[in-house]
Formats: structure tokens, C-alpha cells, sequence
């Protein structure tokens, strides 16, 4: 955005690098906007501003996912390979004993 603050004082700011330059006159003001919205810097971050809801929901999607698995893991796993009968614990030929 380009606006007059004052006399010979053209300023222009881009709030989505917090960028501020500050010119004589409104011609020079025009020419930084345009030099620095062709800059990388600038366009990296448009790009990624753009692309950030599409990461925060795969992200979430991620998240569920992930504890969906946590889920079907503990509903799905193996028992123990300990006997039911505790005399058995005390065997130190397959269970370790005591």
C-alpha cells in the first residue's frame, strides 16, 4: 500500500513481509512496490501464505490418522506371552523365572 505521510514523504508498506520504504515521491514509491513484489523474498511468502491452510489440514489429517493407528494398534496387539498358570512364571526354562 502506497499513502503520503507527509511533504516529499511517499511511503510504502507490505504487510506480508513487514517491509516499509519510504520515498521522495510517489513515482519512486511505485517503482519500489513493484521491485520488491517481483523480489523472491516476496514471492516465497505469497506463495507459502497460500499454501499454509493446505498444510495446517493435512497436518490434521496426519494427527487423526495417527491416532486412528494408536487405536487399531491397542486393539490389535498381541497378548503377553506369559502362561495363566503363575507356577509356570517360576519356570526358568521359558519364562525366565525368578
Amino acid at each position: 500500500m502506497i499513502r503520503k505521510e507527509g511533504k516529499a514523504r511517499w511511503v510504502y508498506t507490505c504487510d506480508l513481509c513487514n517491509v516499509r520504504l519510504t520515498r521522495p515521491d510517489q513515482f519512486r514509491a511505485i517503482e519500489a512496490m513493484q521491485r520488491h513484489q517481483r523480489s523472491q523474498e516476496h514471492g516465497f511468502k505469497v506463495i507459502g501464505a497460500a499454501l499454509e491452510p493446505f498444510v495446517e489440514a493435512m497436518s490434521n489429517i496426519a494427527t487423526a490418522a495417527a491416532s486412528m493407528a494408536e487405536t487399531v494398534h491397542a486393539v490389535f496387539a498381541p497378548p503377553p506371552n506369559l502362561p495363566h498358570d503363575p507356577t509356570l512364571l517360576r519356570d526358568r526354562r521359558k519364562w525366565g523365572g525368578r
